[in-house]
């Protein structure tokens, strides 16, 4: 399974379990590093311009997978404006 896809689908399962999980500093950190790959990710498609259906499939993950963490709630004590930034302008990359 590719090493995102997998990813997702573990943030996804936090998600669900968060309500009953405590999450440790390295929690966060691992989480905050992932949204970084994300951004990095997304400005690296941006700066290609290259909208195949592979790198489209690739933003959409990213974006989704931005989302997905920002409504996290032990994040939310960081500031994740950058990371949403990131994502308004991956999906705008998307349907240009």
């Amino acid at each position: 399974m590719n090493q995102l896809v997998y990813g997702l689908f573990q943030m996804e399962t936090q998600m669900t379990h968060e309500s009953t999980h405590q999450f440790t500093m390295e929690d966060t950190e691992e989480h905050l590093r992932g949204l970084q790959a994300s951004v990095d990710l997304i400005n690296s498609l941006m700066e290609s311009n290259d909208r195949s259906q592979e790198n489209l499939d690739t933003m959409d993950r990213n974006v989704r997978h931005i989302g997905i963490m920002c409504a996290m709630e032990h994040l939310h004590s960081h500031d994740l404006e950058g990371y949403k930034t990131a994502a308004s302008a991956g999906s705008a990359w998307m349907n240009g």
